[in-house]
């Protein structure tokens, strides 16, 4: 649908920086600092026939700092160690907004706006534990405890949501350190994300077939009677519970988005690992070449750090559906010719 008062999208900006060196520049600082009101921001709007549009519909302020600390910790002839690390911190909030939010909006797993909170906010349904028969059960809009009555078009009554933190990592960044020997080359890189949560995986279901994949979760599921007291992984529900709750997949799909299918999304991955080597110049001359190097180089290795409760899921991967597939190990040979 056409819009004729939608405009561009605004903002005030305000940015410091400095940048310092010491030890004849041997170490250096580079830090930023900003502070943003965005507004006129395009999103959807419901229209009052079916069906929606482009408009200016929020607001958002955000600050934060940008910084840098490279140091050269070792320099001579032979030997050369650089570091490098990055920091980054950014906090948003949304003060503005015209569309509003239903249940089923507010858990999804790329979270939501929503006003007084950071932009892609993430909520819960309140998880109340499993019932002496391993069912899952979840407090309502109305404040009851029930299995299968819960409303995700609601869109009034949300106060009974559990705020549980942004989707977007509040502070980033890396520390990379390359070490030269005479011709040899190693270069180490770490990154880092702190401040967001996960919406873990919705593997749970009132019914599954053989081309389901069970994760580890599993293992502590319901069993028998008295397990509700020590775990709240729901039971794989029989066929006679099905046929006695034909809404019995309300209650796990409540559950997918309760408070008990979050994990903080911090972590510390060994981002890179690389190996060169330059060949010296007699070697080269006697190929008749201009340069010549090789290098072996590692990538996504694995996680230094990351929430327990993930059990294996990849802190840095949103499922956004398709083809969507978590970030692989990658590991290149590399020869570099120069005539």
């Amino acid at each position: 649908f056409a819009n004729s008062e939608l405009t561009y999208e605004k903002k005030h900006e305000f940015n410091v920086g400095v940048e310092f060196g010491f030890l004849r520049n041997r170490l250096n600082l580079v830090a930023d600092f900003y502070w943003r009101d965005n507004f006129d921001l395009m999103g959807y709007v419901q229209t009052q026939v079916s069906g929606q549009k482009y408009a200016n519909v929020a607001s958002m302020r955000s600050h934060g700092i940008e910084a840098t600390i490279s140091s050269q910790n070792i320099r001579n002839n032979d030997w050369q160690w650089n570091t490098d690390l990055t920091f980054a911190y950014n906090k948003t909030t949304i003060t503005d907004l015209l569309t509003q939010a239903r249940v089923i909006d507010l858990v999804q797993p790329s979270g939501y706006t929503r006003v007084g909170y950071p932009h892609r906010a993430l909520f819960s349904i309140p998880f109340m534990g499993l019932n002496d028969e391993g069912i899952p059960t979840i407090m309502n809009e109305y404040g009851e405890v029930t299995t299968t009555d819960i409303n995700f078009q609601e869109y009034e009554k949300l106060d009974f949501m559990k705020y549980e933190g942004p989707t977007e990592p509040t502070i980033t960044g890396g520390l990379n350190n390359m070490l030269r020997w005479k011709n040899w080359r190693l270069n180490v890189f770490i990154t880092y994300s702190f401040g967001n949560v996960i919406r873990l995986d919705p593997v749970f279901s009132s019914t599954y077939n053989d081309l389901d994949s069970m994760p580890r979760e599993f293992n502590n599921r319901w069993t028998i009677p008295g397990d509700e007291k020590i775990t709240d992984v729901p039971v794989i529900a029989s066929r006679i519970q099905n046929r006695t709750n034909t809404e019995l997949a309300f209650a796990y799909n409540a559950y997918n988005y309760s408070t008990a299918r979050i994990a903080r999304g911090d972590f510390i991955r060994m981002k890179e690992i690389s190996l060169g080597y330059d060949f010296p110049r007699k070697v080269t001359d006697a190929l008749h070449l201009g340069t010549l190097s090789l290098k072996v180089q590692a990538t996504n290795l694995f996680l230094l750090y990351a929430d327990k409760k993930l059990n294996g899921q990849d802190p840095e991967f949103v499922n956004s559906g398709g083809v969507a597939t978590p970030m692989p190990k990658q590991f290149t040979f590399t020869v570099r010719l120069g005539m």
